[in-house]
């Protein structure tokens, strides 16, 4: 997990170097995070390998479903590139929900439960858009060293 005390959601941008792992599939993150600059990677395990399956840029929400849901991460993110994100406390989240109009919580949770299938679909049917975009294959090197990486952020 990363190591941030609790209660510090922020407008002010997180500087993360490249390779830093964000979070890690099967885990229950405690925050949201909003791309300011830099690229991440998506990634699913496959046995014994690692799926890319989105490059997020700059805007781009993470782990929304987790968040809302409270159930663990459906996959791992890692920085691509030296990134700057806004992190934003679950509780937060689910503060703004309560306090919204009643309606808000099952829009959430309805579209939360949409994605999950959609992705599952996706996943099953090892569905693509088409031709493989290079930026979502890794290269054996790649593939070991964001391995150890997560090996060592579920170390700690």
């Amino acid at each position: 997990m990363l190591n941030l005390p609790l209660g510090k959601s922020t407008d002010l941008p997180i500087h993360f170097k490249a390779g830093t792992v964000l979070f890690s599939e099967g885990e229950i993150s405690k925050y949201l995070f909003i791309i300011k600059t830099g690229q991440v990677h998506l990634l699913k395990t496959n046995g014994q390998h690692l799926s890319v399956i989105k490059t997020c840029v700059e805007k781009e929400i993470l782990n929304e479903v987790s968040i809302i849901t409270n159930k663990p991460s459906a996959f791992s993110a890692i920085a691509k590139t030296d990134v700057e994100l806004i992190l934003v406390e679950q509780k937060d989240i689910l503060a703004v929900i309560k306090n919204g109009p009643g309606w808000i919580h099952e829009i959430l949770d309805t579209l939360c439960k949409r994605l999950t299938s959609t992705l599952d679909i996706i996943e099953e049917h090892h569905l693509t858009a088409g031709e493989k975009d290079i930026n979502l294959v890794l290269t054996k090197d790649e593939e070991v060293r964001i391995q150890n990486a997560l090996l060592e952020y579920k170390a700690h």
